[in-house]
């Protein structure tokens, strides 16, 4: 079987096989450089989602344009002469 072939049966199995809730399969080739396919049971109680191509960050706040604190910035601090 060849890289190709072994991806497209992995590929088959994980949308149509009946155990595809709590296996997936992966492509892997041995020492001998012949491709498989092999079934790998998941975690019990573990999620079995599909990858997401992007995860999604919430921006970061903008910066203060004067970051010292209200007593500094109103009353000039505690080291006025």
């Amino acid at each position: 079987m060849t890289r190709a072939e072994a991806e497209q049966e992995r590929d088959r199995l994980t949308r149509e096989h009946p155990d595809r809730a709590a296996h997936r399969w992966m492509a892997r080739a041995d020492d001998a450089g012949i491709w498989s396919v092999v079934k790998v049971g998941m975690p019990p109680g573990g999620r079995v989602d599909p990858l997401k191509a992007t995860t999604e960050a919430k921006p970061k706040p903008a910066q203060a344009d004067d970051v010292r604190s209200a007593f500094d910035r109103n009353l000039g601090g505690p080291y006025i002469a």
